[in-house]
């Protein structure tokens, strides 16, 4: 039996508040990797809007709407994202 291959998930994101201005998350199980290059997914999922302020993250997505957390990190993020996968 044929093994289906692995999905690898992958957000190019673009805004203030990560290392660099653009950049490219790419997650496979539960391992993740920034790089410092705005990759756009050969399928793309949706995109979203990522607002961090102090603790609190609101996120604007073509694909879950609205969603609210909040963290234990201070911080203050401004981001726009691609989300796919390969």
């Amino acid at each position: 039996m044929k093994k289906a291959p692995e999905e690898i998930q992958i957000f190019a994101e673009l805004g203030l508040g990560n290392a660099t201005f653009l950049s490219t998350e790419i997650e496979k199980r539960v391992q993740e990797k920034r790089i410092a290059k705005f990759i756009i997914p050969p399928k793309i999922k949706g995109v979203y809007i990522r607002i961090w302020v102090y603790r609190f993250v609101i996120a604007f997505s073509t694909n879950r709407l609205i969603n609210w957390q909040k963290k234990n990190k201070k911080k203050f993020k401004l981001i726009f994202g691609i989300e796919g996968y390969r």
